[in-house]
């Protein structure tokens, strides 16, 4: 009786969210290690950092609660629509294929609704809190909306249901590879991946989708691979040395987490930098440029 009481569900909903809260700690542990050793931007806030660790905290809760909403609804999309139109292979080599065929869909289908954030007001309300971060790091990775994860989980998702009849182990594989490689578009590493660099998404491509300079503004939409832009003309293709500063081209940020849940709501987007702190930041790439001209002075 008692495993099948509310508070069972509750408890259960707790160490679920607890395991993958503590998963999204040693992987942000792991990448800040990487970003000190290498990093892109220097001087950044530790307080900033706190602030998106903990409003992770608080998106992945929201995201754990409505979690039986979400299955509930794909279900029934699913169904409807007669799922499974196309089934996918799970053994030998053949899987593989299947892993492919997702994971190019999973990334279409994100690349159309980030391009759809970016177009449409009511969704970049949501999405501008995300862009509103003004330091570029690990820890952005999950500065969401939290009504985001209601949008895709119900619209965007079920499709694949829809699409394909495949075995769960191999959506669980592609939701891995879209994890780590979400990680590592957000990181502020400064790496040069050469001619591969329009290959996978990467710090310094999606850096520039991220960028506060009107030129690179919508572009770079993707979040796994560049070939989206590629095709539907969003590419722009970093220079060597191009770190540009991120953030809302008017400064806007949320000074609290309950400004951040309530972020579309806001009246203004108002500048909350402080101009001293804006004037002082720097890249890593401009230090090194600083140090050269102190030895040639």
């Amino acid at each position: 009786m008692f495993a099948s009481s509310p508070f069972a569900g509750l408890l259960n909903h707790a160490s679920q969210w607890l395991l993958g809260f503590a998963l999204v700690l040693l992987t942000m542990a792991a990448g800040a290690a990487l970003e000190r050793r290498w990093p892109a931007e220097l001087l950044q806030s530790r307080a900033g950092k706190r602030f998106n660790i903990v409003y992770a905290a608080l998106y992945s809760a929201l995201a754990e609660a409505v979690r039986p909403l979400l299955a509930m609804v794909s279900v029934a999309i699913v169904n409807a629509l007669g799922g499974g139109w196309v089934v996918l292979a799970s053994r030998g080599w053949s899987a593989l294929a299947s892993i492919v065929i997702v994971l190019l869909t999973i990334d279409l289908l994100e690349y159309g609704f980030h391009r759809l954030q970016h177009a449409w007001p009511v969704l970049w309300k949501l999405h501008s809190l995300h862009h509103s971060a003004t330091e570029f790091n690990i820890t952005v990775t999950f500065r969401h909306h939290w009504f985001e994860v209601l949008i895709k989980g119900c619209l965007l998702y079920p499709v694949v249901g829809v699409l394909f009849k495949v075995e769960p182990w191999i959506v669980g594989v592609t939701s891995i590879i879209f994890m780590f490689g979400n990680y590592f578009a957000h990181m502020n590493l400064r790496i040069d991946l050469g001619r591969f660099t329009a290959w996978v998404n990467n710090p310094q491509y999606h850096r520039l989708h991220h960028s506060n300079r009107a030129e690179h503004f919508d572009h770079n939409f993707t979040q796994l691979l560049p070939l989206w832009d590629h095709l539907f003309g969003t590419l722009w293709l970093p220079a060597k040395h191009e770190w540009p500063a991120t953030g809302l081209d008017d400064g806007a940020q949320p000074r609290s987490l309950l400004g951040a849940l309530s972020w579309p709501l806001r009246a203004h987007a108002a500048p909350v930098l402080d101009q001293p702190r804006a004037a002082h930041r720097f890249t890593a790439q401009q230090a090194d440029d600083h140090g050269g001209q102190d030895e040639h002075a």
